[in-house]
């Protein structure tokens, strides 16, 4: 009796190594990139938040018409490919910028997003420009709404094309006399169509190379009282490049280089860095 129970062992304890080698096992999920939804760049993308995602941001010495001077900001996954966002920085120096976007068009090697802006400066609240350039800047209040379609290809695993085109509304509102005006030397507030072409090269999954070129086509600033005025391209047009790096999961930092006529204006040298920290959760 014992041969018979010890053959009848040995073959369970074969049955089982057998079903434990052809049982299939369950895909470990490759590690998130720089390139994954919930991770991927929304600065001058095609791309919004997934459903439900909170992105928090805190900068300084931005010259982009949403993070000029400081970003205080905080952006919402709606769904559907929309996303609302808002700059709380702003509001503290006297302007209200808010804004929404959409990533309507989600393909493997092709992309497209709208974002639609809301800005209101009242130049009175404009505390933190002094002497004269504050006494010209309270004269005034500013509207712009810029109006911007973008697309994205992400063509491999180390590099994205993206290309920009911007038409921006603007209105000037009171009386703007010939003193130095922050307002609109920052081209806030003005008539503006522009180009912006830039390439993502993905080094590693965490680290990513930004380059940017932004290229009016034409920028006029509308006066209430006053002829308006033409901005020639020299005075326009702006270069950007920057590190994106992935610290933890969902915690970014960006440093980027500005090189421009508007990053004289608002900082007093055409060469600028400016800084970043992004959360999501």
């Amino acid at each position: 009796m014992k041969l018979p129970a010890l053959t009848l062992a040995l073959c369970v304890l074969a049955s089982s190594h057998a079903h434990a080698q052809t049982a299939p096992t369950t895909p470990t999920p490759a590690p998130a990139d720089l390139q994954s939804p919930e991770q991927r760049s929304l600065r001058y993308s095609a791309y919004t938040l997934p459903t439900g995602k909170w992105a928090f941001n805190l900068g300084a010495l931005g010259i982009g018409g949403g993070d000029a001077f400081a970003t205080l900001g905080a952006a919402y996954g709606i769904g559907y490919g929309l996303q609302a966002d808002v700059n709380l920085a702003h509001a503290s120096v006297g302007l209200l910028n808010i804004g929404t976007a959409w990533h309507f068009l989600d393909t493997r090697y092709f992309d497209l997003g709208a974002r639609v802006g809301f800005w209101y400066g009242r130049g009175k609240w404009f505390w933190i420009a002094r002497g004269l350039a504050k006494e010209a800047v309270s004269k005034i209040d500013i509207l712009s709404i810029p109006i911007e379609l973008t697309a994205s290809a992400p063509l491999t695993r180390w590099l994205e094309l993206d290309l920009g085109a911007t038409y921006a509304y603007g209105h000037v509102y009171g009386s703007v006399g010939s003193e130095d005006n922050a307002f609109l030397e920052a081209q806030l507030g003005a008539y503006q169509l522009a180009f912006r072409p830039g390439t993502r090269f993905f080094f590693t999954d965490n680290v990513a190379l930004e380059l940017f070129a932004k290229l009016p086509a034409f920028t006029t600033i509308p006066l209430e009282r006053a002829k308006d005025v033409k901005v020639p391209f020299k005075d326009t047009w702006s270069l950007e490049g920057g590190l994106r790096s992935r610290f933890a999961e969902g915690f970014f930092g960006n440093v980027r280089l500005h090189y421009g006529a508007v990053a004289d204006v608002l900082y007093g040298a055409r060469l600028y860095p400016s800084f970043e920290l992004e959360l999501r959760l």
